[in-house]
């Protein structure tokens, strides 16, 4: 009996790190160029590092960023310059929220990306 209490707690104890480390993965978009480039970035352990990484694939020209944790975003852009974004668990309704923040027939999705 021993020796199986002493498995489980062996077990408990090096499944509890990873089980933490796959619940707090963040993503990001970057957004607000002139000419709808968006970058993305998902599966990092901040929020801080998320923004980054879309940025630079943004490739320095968007002006804003989004952060989300287990959960999907979606942004999008008209040419005018209207935006709207939306944060949800669900992939479909953040691109319809999206849309219809952004207010305009012209707007399109420029970015969705998923964390969970």
């Amino acid at each position: 009996m021993p020796r199986t209490l002493l498995s489980l707690l062996v077990f408990a104890a090096l499944a509890a790190p990873a089980a933490a480390q796959s619940t707090n993965h963040w993503g990001a978009i970057a957004f607000g160029s002139p000419d709808r480039v968006a970058g993305t970035a998902i599966y990092f352990y901040s929020a801080g590092e998320a923004r980054q990484a879309a940025l630079d694939g943004c490739g320095g020209r968007c002006t804003r960023t989004i952060a989300f944790m287990r959960a999907c975003a979606a942004v999008a852009e008209s040419p005018s310059g209207a935006v709207g974004w939306s944060s949800s668990r669900w992939r479909g309704r953040v691109i319809a929220r999206a849309l219809a923040q952004c207010g305009r027939s012209d707007c399109a999705v420029v970015a969705v990306a998923c964390t969970h």
